[in-house]
């Protein structure tokens, strides 16, 4: 028993453990995403074509801070965040053409293909037996930078490979979440639908404009999954053609610098001067790379960030409803117990007024109940004085309705009796008398059943008296019908619609969008850069390292 009690223990403490590691690292994932929202909001935006020539300064925040997304110049915000890549485009562009120009001219004006005097034009050749040509010292210090700029490389295309791969996820997994939180959706709406459609709940004249409406949401549902699902697909087979030519163009990359890095290490000029070249296109598609996700977490942090618009300053947090995009689409969601839609608000007002009706209809059947009386004789003695006596003790100071109809149901006395002849002392005897002249016939053997749904079930004493079993059945079957639907839309439709409903799946979206993604970007951005930047590097150095690694080109010791 100590061996299972001390098992039993030491599983809850490592439960404890994972669970508190697990909501530090999310905790440091949401706090990193932040700085890196915040880094990206402090970087300066500018238009120029938008503005008439003028190169001015775009403000802060999604579309420049507006409150109103009607308000929103979308060609200037565009614009602002296309440029943000400007310059990388720019420097992407000058190093395809003047590579270009540089190899087609290396020989002529570019310090020649051979060991030569002259720092542009080439010369006369160096002459090794003279004590002309490249120092080792020197050749050695160029083969260090270069494999020294070869593992850099190696480092960023690690990091760059698993932010591509987790910017990846990110896409499929914010495209499931979407489609399959609308499908979830459709299926509980057609499921009620379903339900609704029982003959029972015929009797309420609210239930064809209910389902009519609650067609017409399923059916602009349908329309939605499905354009969803086609953007869903698309998105997928869009992002997996990203992936693979990321893939394919680091792969190269790295194999480029790794080529670079083995012509330093062994000698081979040739090597280095083909890896060179080839470099010509590879610097330029990393700055592509890095231009187009760049601008990406601009606006991921524009869209996750809340402008305060009478300050100008950011609030710590993601996104809520002072944010354009949130209030536009989910404004009215600032109360959880909004529904999220006017279309719903309407249909809810719908069956909101039709459980009403269906409410009052029931108390009107017990009221009727709690009015019928019956000649009770004291003693069941014919020759005594009848008084009236009510079939229901209803309670007097509720009145039915909506909270208290429960308590009429099972909470309500029924007095049940039997009839008997006058002429007999046996209850419920009515063979000695004339039974169809009600005035042959008194009441006898009153007894008290706790509550109306008792009765229903056939626990009424006297089953065989059906004016009062068949009025019990007939109000708690109505209540039943009643209790029914309400369970559907309370316990079914209006969870899925509440702003509640919405806001959690709000907040895994926010989650994938502006923690995840916004990492796993910053995972690819920076590490292109720096990719392009050392690639560059050793592009100068291969260049380089095309005459000074031939062992010939060397000063003779």
């Amino acid at each position: 028993m100590m061996i299972k009690l001390n098992k039993f223990i030491t599983l809850l403490i490592l439960l404890i453990i994972i669970n508190c590691n697990f909501q530090i690292v999310k905790a440091d994932a949401e706090s990193k995403a932040l700085d890196i929202i915040n880094r990206y909001r402090d970087i300066g935006r500018y238009t120029f074509f938008t503005t008439d020539g003028h190169l001015e300064h775009y403000p802060e925040g999604f579309c420049g801070g507006i409150e109103d997304l009607n308000d929103c110049k979308w060609n200037e915000y565009i614009e602002a965040v296309i440029l943000l890549s400007a310059i990388a485009l720019v420097i992407g562009a000058f190093t395809l053409v003047f590579g270009i120009i540089f190899w087609i001219f290396r020989c002529v004006c570019f310090g020649g293909c051979n060991a030569t005097h002259g720092f542009f034009c080439p010369k006369t050749r160096y002459d090794p037996d003279i004590g002309e040509g490249y120092t080792s010292g020197r050749v050695l210090i160029l083969k260090l930078v270069t494999l020294i700029m070869v593992a850099g490389c190696v480092a960023v295309f690690i990091t760059a490979l698993k932010g591509n791969s987790s910017t990846s996820s990110g896409i499929n997994n914010l495209s499931d979440t979407i489609f399959n939180k609308t499908s979830s959706i459709l299926d509980e709406l057609v499921q009620i639908s379903i339900e609704l459609n029982q003959t029972k709940y015929e009797q309420f004249g609210e239930r064809a404009e209910i389902q009519n409406q609650l067609n017409q949401v399923i059916d602009y549902g349908n329309d939605i999954e499905s354009k969803g699902e086609t953007i869903s697909e698309n998105a997928k087979d869009i992002n997996a053609i990203r992936t693979k030519i990321i893939v394919i163009g680091l792969v190269f990359c790295v194999i480029n610098a790794g080529t670079i890095g083995v012509a330093a290490l062994f000698g081979l000029p040739a090597m280095a001067r083909s890896a060179a070249m080839s470099l010509v296109l590879l610097i330029p598609f990393m700055w592509i790379v890095f231009s187009v996700h760049y601008p990406i977490n601009s606006v991921v942090a524009d869209v996750c960030m809340t402008y305060n618009n009478n300050t100008g300053n950011v609030e710590q947090q993601l996104a809520n409803f002072t944010n354009p995009i949130v209030s536009e689409i989910f404004g009215t969601c600032q109360d959880a117990n909004n529904f999220n839609s006017s279309a719903l608000k309407n249909l809810d007002t719908t069956v909101s007024n039709l459980i009403q009706n269906a409410t009052s209809s029931t108390c009107d059947k017990i009221n009727d109940a709690c009015d019928i009386t019956f000649k009770r004789y004291p003693n069941d003695d014919e020759n005594e004085i009848p008084y009236d006596q009510n079939v229901l003790d209803c309670p007097p100071s509720v009145t039915c309705g909506n909270s208290t109809i429960g308590i009429y149901i099972f909470n309500s006395t029924v007095h049940n009796f039997q009839y008997k002849c006058k002429n007999t002392n046996i209850c419920g005897d009515t063979s000695t008398c004339d039974a169809s002249n009600p005035l042959n016939l008194m009441t006898c053997g009153w007894v008290n059943v706790t509550s109306i749904n008792e009765c229903s079930l056939g626990n009424c004493i006297y089953n065989n008296n059906t004016q009062v079993t068949n009025a019990a059945k007939d109000i708690v079957n109505f209540y039943d019908i009643l209790t029914s639907l309400i369970n559907i839309w309370t316990e079914q439709f209006v969870p899925l619609f509440r702003c509640s409903s919405i806001l959690s799946f709000i907040d895994d979206v926010q989650n994938i969008v502006c923690v995840d993604e916004v990492n796993a970007l910053d995972l690819i951005v920076a590490p292109t850069a720096v990719f392009a930047i050392l690639l560059t590097g050793l592009g100068i150095t291969a260049v380089l390292g095309s005459k000074r690694f031939d062992s010939k080109m060397r000063v003779k010791k």
